[in-house]
């Protein structure tokens, strides 16, 4: 018997397919059969088979289908049922008997036979999944949720298992049994690296090392066409291996896995000059010995960006681990890029995610990542010494280049940084500067011409730059003319004469107005009006939306723009505008629109910003609803797939931010709580913090001016979540409590409950149980009477864990259990994984190990399946305590090794969990090394003076001091597990 999901409904018993009466039928089949064992909602039923059917109607429709699809299996002998599970129904059927599960069980099997070099296996258990893949997923089901779930498997599931095959049929050298497929694959998904690469490798593997250059070329151009980017590191070694096998200098095909990571800002051709200081940077490279800080600096437009990219590039080869650029915003319009979000970048770049929550956590994590690395990272456009501090000490074996505007004073006294003035260039660096642009030829028709120009630049690249596109783009005119024109425009001579100047409006005014006035009228207008906009990166459709033009439209415009250099290409269809033009652009359009003209921009650019959250936010949390749009915002659905969504939210991180406070200073107050609202979810998940908590503040300064009391409430209260995040306890249960006053006075019961649970939350975490208990009481009441399923689930959850944390196991056992029953009910796979978790450390807390244990695989597959991988940790390490306490000490090894194999963000405390377990394991099998090689990593994730830090830097120092003479592994250390409780993230609504 076989149930087939992939492709049309059916089930296959020996030779014969049963026939179902229905599309419905079998629609319905597929259903349950996708979500075998779990529970699938009324709701969703109804939504994916009836979508026009009312909810109080669906039973009438649902109840026959089930009867008849009940009858049909038991008289083709299937012996499994369809049970009613509260609102929802469930298939009893054992997943190996469906060929999805089947499938994702086989996949998941080749990977890591793969990943441990065996891939003969990985070949066969990979071929034998994707052959059960004969179709369309779940063809019976039509609509967004199954649209959406078939671009998932097909994007997650498929794919994947189809690279993963041809990777291992490339390790066992079939280069020309893979090549057509992985031809068939880039075709069909045009912009993926893996594929692209798994094709050059064939090519590569085939000799044929022509064409293997010809299709790179290609897929470079398409990709920078499309996305902006240029290939990544994978891709460039195999290319650059086909290139030295093609001069014959290499044959050896090395592993793109093992590449370094290199993300540098592109490097310029029309680069020239500053021999001296590039000379400089060689010696302190050369005095290094790995950690070391330089810090630029210099006025604005004076090339201090272009000469450590130039510098970076040149280099970049002495650092084997890779080299990173990394954008701070310390000056400019948009908010600076806060340190604790700039290590979270980092650690994203290095390919540590996912990112920590707090701070500290993520700055712990990026010092272990960069320890004994030899790495390069640029920080660029720092605001003071203060903004990079943080970054720098979580960085010590690092060669920082940082670029500043101002003179950073503080560096060489406290980090020993080496700070260099970066001048104008020289006459002759200019001059060749300008000859890069404008061409030898043109150059000699008239030296003192290109004297003059290059005097009036007073040495800034970004003048020359300006300057020599204008003379390009105006071939017909003689340079003596171009020359004379300029030299009517007064001001571009008087440049700052401090070093330390920042005054960026006396500097290049001249030139910027030369190539201004040179814009075509409507052209003209669109740069000024882009002073408008509240940071200097942004897309056609921002442009788009200020101009009240359509996006074509807007598009030519900033094409133009781009011709004259005003403005530069950023990744696909975006664009940057350089700070000192922003403003330039920020005054002209003062004095050049009205203040109604300026009104109606700023309207329709917030109005795309609110309406694309929106879009954003159904895409995501299709089962919630965002905050309103405002009456004349459009809100269109945009984005096809949930990552699309959440890169949108990534990409536009700043300018969002930048909207949100723009929108309260000039005085738009709905729009700016609304944006905030609908940032919250998704930054608090990407755990942008700081920028949720000023776009927070904003808002509730918004919602104050409006009067808005039912707006208050829930902007308080989402406020108040971010202070919790980030740790500042105090000031989230007053916000908590302001929030609450607030909401009961307008009347709304909903938010009140969640506001309620919310509180008890923060208390429970200061550690006041009885407070915090109580609260969870009140919300439970209110939850229920609401009938708030899921968050009578979430609050029955945190009473139990209040209950573990006063060490009363049998209650809070009790609560899990009915908060277990509430999430099965509501179909919540994440609430059901969570409460599974705490069950297993509940009974471990009892001394019922071998139940724990029992309880793990549930535990550990239900976080898996829901994606949550510090539970994953959290399960493991609970297993480990309890194989410890029945002496398997081969086990506690084991799985304290998967834990450390799941990079989990904010799952460090787990994680020491199960390497002090498993030092102890090693101590008892005579592993002494092993022993101190555990307990040195978990002191390094234990918080520095807490008792489990103290526990066990104790033990490594018997184990030193004593060779071994430890305390005996069986008697469980309790001063270390019970402070190592489990985290409360999860319980905030």
């Amino acid at each position: 018997m076989e149930f087939k999901i992939l492709g049309r409904t059916r089930l296959h018993i020996g030779e014969n397919d049963v026939k179902f009466e229905s599309a419905k039928q079998r629609g319905l089949l597929a259903l349950l059969l996708f979500y075998a064992r779990k529970p699938v909602s009324t709701d969703l039923i109804g939504r994916t088979l009836w979508r026009d059917v009312a909810s109080p109607d669906l039973p009438t429709k649902l109840q026959p289908q089930l009867s008849k699809l009940r009858k049909i299996l038991k008289d083709a002998g299937f012996d499994g049922a369809i049970h009613r599970d509260g609102n929802a129904y469930r298939i009893d059927v054992d997943p190996r008997l469906v060929d999805y599960h089947r499938f994702r069980k086989l996949a998941e099997k080749g990977r890591a036979a793969a990943a441990q070099d065996d891939h003969r296996l990985a070949k066969a258990l990979l071929g034998e999944a994707l052959e059960l893949w004969r179709g369309e997923p779940l063809q019976d089901l039509a609509g967004p949720w199954a649209d959406h779930i078939r671009d998932q498997l097909e994007l997650f599931d498929r794919l994947i298992a189809q690279q993963a095959l041809l990777d291992s049929r490339l390790q066992l050298g079939e280069y020309a049994e893979v090549v057509g497929t992985a031809l068939r694959l880039t075709e069909a998904h045009d912009t993926d690296e893996t594929c692209a690469r798994l094709y050059l490798q064939s090519l590569y593997g085939l000799g044929k090392y022509s064409h293997a250059l010809e299709f790179h070329e290609r897929f470079s151009d398409h990709l920078m066409d499309s996305n902006g980017v240029e290939p990544g590191p994978e891709l460039r070694v195999v290319y650059r291996a086909i290139l030295r096998k093609q001069a014959h200098t290499g044959d050896a095909e090395p592993d793109p896995r093992k590449s370094p990571r290199r993300h540098l800002f592109r490097a310029l051709k029309s680069f020239a000059g500053r021999a001296d200081l590039l000379d400089r940077l060689d010696a302190i490279l050369d005095g290094s010995d790995g950690g070391q800080v330089v810090a630029l600096h210099g006025m604005p437009g004076v090339g201090k960006t272009r000469l450590a990219t130039e510098w970076a590039h040149r280099r970049v080869d002495r650092f084997p681990d890779g080299a990173f650029a990394l954008d701070l915003q310390g000056i400019g319009p948009g908010a600076p890029l806060a340190a604790d979000d700039a290590a979270g970048i980092l650690l994203t770049k290095l390919g540590e995610g996912p990112v920590p929550a707090s701070g500290a956590e993520r700055r712990a994590r990026l010092q272990h990542a960069v320890d004994g690395r030899r790495l390069l990272v640029l920080l660029d456009n720092a605001g003071d010494s203060g903004h990079v501090r943080p970054i720098l000490d979580a960085m010590p074996s690092c060669f920082v280049l940082i670029t500043s505007r101002t003179r950073p004073f503080g560096l060489p006294v406290h980090d020993d940084a080496h700070v260099i003035l970066v001048p104008p260039l020289s006459p002759a660096e200019a001059t060749a500067v300008l000859r890069a642009v404008i061409g030898s030829s043109r150059a000699a028709e008239d030296p003192r011409a290109v004297r003059e120009l290059v005097r009036r630049s007073a040495g800034l690249p970004l003048a020359l730059r300006i300057i020599a596109q204008h003379v390009d783009h105006r071939p017909e005119t003689a340079l003596a003319d171009l020359v004379e024109e300029f030299r009517r425009d007064e001001g571009l001579g008087v440049l700052g004469s401090s070093e330390d100047s920042d005054d960026e409006h006396g500097s290049l005014l001249a030139a910027f107005s030369w190539s201004y006035r040179s814009l075509p009228v409507e052209t003209a207008r669109v740069f000024r009006l882009l002073g408008l906009h509240p940071t200097t990166e942004f897309s056609a459709e921002a442009t788009s939306a200020l101009l009240g033009e359509p996006e074509t439209t807007a598009d030519r415009h900033l094409r133009t723009l781009t011709k004259v250099n005003l403005l530069q290409h950023g990744t696909a269809h975006r664009f940057r505008l350089h700070d000192l033009l922003h403003e330039h652009a920020y005054d002209l359009v003062q004095r050049e629109e009205s203040a109604a003209q300026r009104a109606r921009a700023r309207t329709g650019l917030l109005n795309h910003y609110l309406g694309a959250t929106i879009a954003a936010c159904r895409r995501l949390n299709p089962d919630r609803s965002p905050v309103p749009a405002l009456d004349d915002v459009p809100v269109t659905e945009r984005f096809d797939h949930d990552r699309d969504a959440l890169d949108w939210f990534v990409r536009e991180r700043a300018n969002l931010v930048a909207a949100v406070l723009d929108a309260g200073r000039h005085g738009f107050p709905e729009h700016t709580w609304r944006l905030s609202a609908n940032l919250h979810e998704v930054f608090d998940r990407l755990g942008y913090h700081e920028d949720l908590l000023r776009s927070q503040h904003a808002a509730v300064e918004a919602v104050r001016t409006l009067r808005d009391r039912a707006a208050l409430g829930g902007t308080l209260s989402n406020t108040a979540t971010v202070h919790f995040r980030l740790r500042q306890y105090d000031t989230a249960i007053r916000l908590s409590e302001e929030a609450l006053a607030v909401i009961r006075e307008v009347g709304q019961p909903e938010l009140e409950a969640i506001t309620v649970h919310n509180l008890g939350n923060m208390h429970l975490e200061r550690g006041d149980i009885g407070r915090a208990t109580a609260l969870f009481d009140e919300a439970l009441a209110l939850a229920r009477d609401l009938g708030l399923a899921s968050l009578e689930a979430a609050t029955l959850e945190q009473l139990g864990f209040a209950r573990h944390r006063v060490e009363r196991e049998v209650e809070a056992f009790a609560h899990y259990e009915a908060a277990l029953a509430v999430w099965n009910a509501v179909n919540s796979r994440h609430g059901r994984a969570t409460v599974l978790v705490k069950m297993q450390a509940c009974l471990h807390a009892q001394g019922k190990h071998a139940q724990a244990l029992e309880l793990f695989d549930a535990a550990f597959e239900a976080n898996q399946d829901s994606g949550d991988r510090p539970r994953m940790v959290e399960a493991l390490a609970t297993a480990a305590e309890a194989h410890l306490a029945l002496n398997d000490f081969d086990a506690v090894i084991a799985a304290a090794e998967r834990a450390e194999e799941l990079p989990a963000a904010g799952a460090s405390r787990e994680l020491a969990r199960a390497l002090h377990a498993a030092g102890h394991a090693h101590v008892a099998i005579g592993d002494h090394e092993g022993a101190h090689r555990r307990w040195t990593r978990a002191a390094e994730l234990c918080d520095a003076g807490s008792t489990e830090a103290v526990t066990v830097l104790d033990h490594l120092r018997d184990l030193r001091a004593l060779k071994g003479a430890i305390p005996d592994p069986r008697a469980h250390d309790e001063r270390f597990r019970t402070t190592c409780r489990m985290t409360t993230r999860d319980g905030t609504r």
